[in-house]
């Protein structure tokens, strides 16, 4: 049943990120009032808590991705979203299921553009400058284009995962 419910609100994400690389509060909006109001269902008013917490899971596994920019606030909150339908164990199984999505995704489109080398060098590099460095930069910049990863894709792959029982 959570299927017919949360899959419309994962695909309209894919679609706005694919064509905008933005997913509309609106939607996210949309999405977190039907999955509380799926908890409230389904769970009665306990569900209002597993609501809570499955939505402030993602938040708190993942915000400091954000200060990095390593993560876009508009996945954090699908995730959050999603994570309200699922409740804390689903929302990180869903949130586990999605990053190892996103790996393989990441890994592929760098092997396919012939990325791969001088992405890890990147990644070494970043690493190297924060351990000595004070000040903060973002991992990615704004003009990187060629490193951009859709990561709604991965998380409705994790959604699919979880709801699946494969994870």
């Amino acid at each position: 049943m959570i299927f017919f419910y949360l899959l419309p609100f994962q695909a309209a994400a894919v679609v706005c990120d694919l064509g905008a690389r933005k997913i509309p509060n609106a939607l996210i909006t949309g999405g977190a009032i039907m999955g509380g109001a799926y908890q409230w269902s389904t769970n009665g008013p306990m569900g209002l808590v597993r609501f809570a917490g499955g939505t402030l899971t993602p938040l708190l596994l993942l915000g400091v991705l954000h200060c990095f920019r390593m993560l876009g606030a508009g996945d954090i909150k699908l995730l959050m979203m999603t994570g309200g339908f699922f409740g804390v164990r689903g929302s990180v199984r869903c949130v586990c299921a999605a990053f190892l999505a996103a790996g393989i995704y990441a890994l592929a489109v760098a092997a396919r553009r012939r990325l791969l080398k001088r992405r890890l060098q990147y990644l070494i590099g970043y690493m190297r400058r924060r351990k000595h460095a004070a000040k903060w930069e973002p991992y990615i910049e704004p003009q990187e284009e060629e490193v951009y990863l859709y990561f709604s894709i991965p998380v409705l792959v994790g959604t699919l995962a979880v709801m699946g029982g494969i994870l």
